[in-house]
């Protein structure tokens, strides 16, 4: 067998090495603290969703939230 096949043949399974080593990575410094430790909670505020609902982000305390902002200009 030649060298480049088994070059290619490798290929997908080095990419999911790294990628899985970069998540791996990420996830473990999650924990990590850079800063002096004063944490304190995000101030509530609302908003309105698509079909014109109010909500606020205390409703979600202690639950897992995603923020996505976005602008269009």
């Amino acid at each position: 067998m030649r060298w480049s096949l088994v070059a290619r043949a490798a290929a997908p399974f080095a990419f999911v090495a790294l990628l899985l080593a970069m998540v791996l990575g990420s996830v473990a410094a999650c924990g990590t603290s850079t800063g002096a430790g004063n944490r304190s909670p995000a101030p509530d505020f609302s908003g309105t969703t698509l079909d014109g609902q109010s909500v606020s982000l205390g409703g979600y305390r202690g639950k897992p939230l995603v923020l996505a902002f976005m602008a269009t200009w």
